[in-house]
């Protein structure tokens, strides 16, 4: 074949060029260009999801002169206004329809898919609670829990709830209302909005001492996906629940989950009370901070109630784990209805289904305690000469308790609560002080104590080390009342030995 030569073949490459249709600039959904590139209709959004009954709003522009029209659509599905620069959009049935909109030569469409509701959002709820008196942030944490239980979803769709304003405190046996704006979004289902009126009312409840002491605190580092422990809450049987967990897997985030389950045919009732802390990678200060705010619950009886209904369950704290962090908490529950409930916690990889999560992680993860423990106190009362050295308890070691199952001690007492009434005596016939001490008598540990309700935090003690936790003092011939509360921190080296030094 002879070759072209060069003037001819640029004249080919240019009438084929001329030839041959350029390619289209994208364009952006819902806008028609005009003259020189300019948006001629724009729509914000370009497309609306709604369920029945809902409506949007959607702003229109024109960047070219003339009256915006719309064309022809399906008003089975939505009806469509257009007023003042805006679009109106009130969803009527299940289905999809385009609404085309034009001026002049140029012209855009507006997308709209009406699907069925991702949930149903209830006009009102009735919450429980309980304290003297109750706290805005325990009566925030109910009306959450309420609403997680009475708006219904549909699977996949999530729950959001807006700002909660709560004035102040709730004083015993008084009541209030407040507006939960409530939003309910999946992305196989259209959103629905709605606002709850929540009456919190403030309930009178007798807080007995739980009969039996659960610990899940083995293994307390995990490494796989399944249960670290399992119990049954009976009705009026008060349990005390102590878990104490981390994450050990260097590169892999794991989500530990605390759940009732409900397997009977009628709901059941709950009281909850709890302190709850973390995630963090300093497993004393997670036991700490969960010990404080536990003691600070349980000495005004703040909590409230939760339904677990028939054949169902509530997942009661779910947390996202990253590598290496750790989770301590310590709960108190009480059925005062239905019931039997199942109590379970385990722990998995997220992309892991619950059910999926069967093999039991801590029967042999020894030497971190386990257990169902009868009992959750030790009580010591004492009177003691305020003039003279004394000492009061080793905490840590008193319980005696051993798990009914395996006949295992119960190693450190956690979760165990300790009351001490003291009554101090002065024979002489001069005003007498006395320290009283706390003394780590194990290794690194720390010490949190309510002195007649008042919490005081002797900090983080080395091995040996001795702190003074207050001083009492007692007036010549006179007598002195205290009463101690305390228990041994999670992550903590216990015992730790009180004692009394007369200065």
């Amino acid at each position: 074949m002879r070759h072209l030569r060069p003037a001819c073949a640029a004249l080919l490459v240019g009438l084929f060029l001329l030839g041959s249709p350029r390619p289209a600039t994208p364009r952006p959904a819902g806008a028609e260009f005009g003259v020189r590139g300019r948006t001629a209709i724009t729509l914000v959004p370009s497309s609306v999801v709604l369920s029945p009954g809902g409506t949007a709003i959607v702003s229109v522009s024109a960047a070219v002169p003339g009256e915006i029209r719309l064309g022809s659509f399906d008003r089975r599905v939505a009806d469509v206004v257009l007023v003042a620069g805006t679009l109106r959009v009130t969803a009527r049935h299940t289905g999809s329809t385009v609404v085309p909109l034009r001026v002049g030569a140029h012209r855009a469409q507006l997308g709209i898919s009406v699907r069925r509701p991702a949930g149903v959002i209830p006009h009102v709820v009735d919450v429980a609670v309980t304290g003297a008196p109750a706290l805005p942030d325990i009566i925030r944490e109910a009306i959450q829990r309420r609403l997680e239980e009475t708006v219904r979803r549909e699977p996949g769709a999530i729950m959001e709830l807006g700002p909660i304003a709560i004035e102040g405190p709730l004083a015993p046996e008084t009541s209030m209302t407040t507006p939960v704006a409530v939003e309910i979004r999946s992305p196989y289902a259209g959103p629905v909005r709605g606002t709850v009126t929540a009456t919190v009312a403030n309930q009178p409840l007798v807080l007995t001492d739980p009969a039996v002491l659960l610990v899940s605190n083995r293994p307390e580092t995990i490494t796989g996906n399944g249960l670290l422990f399992q119990e049954t809450l009976e009705r009026d049987r008060p349990a005390r629940l102590l878990y104490h967990h981390m994450n050990g897997t260097p590169s892999q985030t794991r989500v530990l989950k605390v759940t009732l389950t409900n397997r009977g045919a009628v709901a059941s009732r709950v009281h909850y009370l709890s302190g709850i802390a973390g995630p963090s990678p300093d497993p004393i200060y997670v036991g700490f901070a969960s010990t404080a705010r536990f003691l600070s619950a349980l000495l005004a009886s703040r909590g409230y109630f939760v339904e677990v209904p028939a054949r169902g369950e509530t997942a009661f704290t779910a947390y996202t784990l990253a590598p290496m962090a750790l989770v301590s908490g310590i709960m108190q529950f009480q059925v005062t209805e239905g019931g039997p409930v199942d109590l379970t916690v385990h722990v998995r990889l997220p992309w892991l289904l619950d059910r999926t999560v069967t093999t039991d992680l801590g029967h042999w993860a020894f030497p971190h305690p386990r257990g169902t423990f009868p009992g959750s106190v030790v009580e010591s009362v004492r009177e003691q000469p305020a003039h003279e050295p004394a000492h009061l308890a080793d905490l840590g070691v008193m319980s005696h308790l051993v798990d009914v199952r395996t006949g295992e001690p119960l190693v450190g007492d956690y979760g165990v609560l300790y009351r001490v009434r003291l009554r101090l005596t002065n024979p002489t016939s001069r005003e007498v002080a006395t320290t009283l001490t706390a003394t780590a008598a194990g290794g690194l540990a720390r010490g949190l104590f309510l002195v007649d309700g008042t919490p005081v935090d002797v900090g983080l003690m080395r091995a040996g080390e001795q702190r003074a936790v207050t001083v009492f003092t007692v007036a010549p011939g006179g007598t002195r009342d205290v009463v101690l509360v305390t228990m041994p921190v999670a992550g903590s080296f216990y015992p730790v030995r009180l004692a009394l030094r007369p200065r």
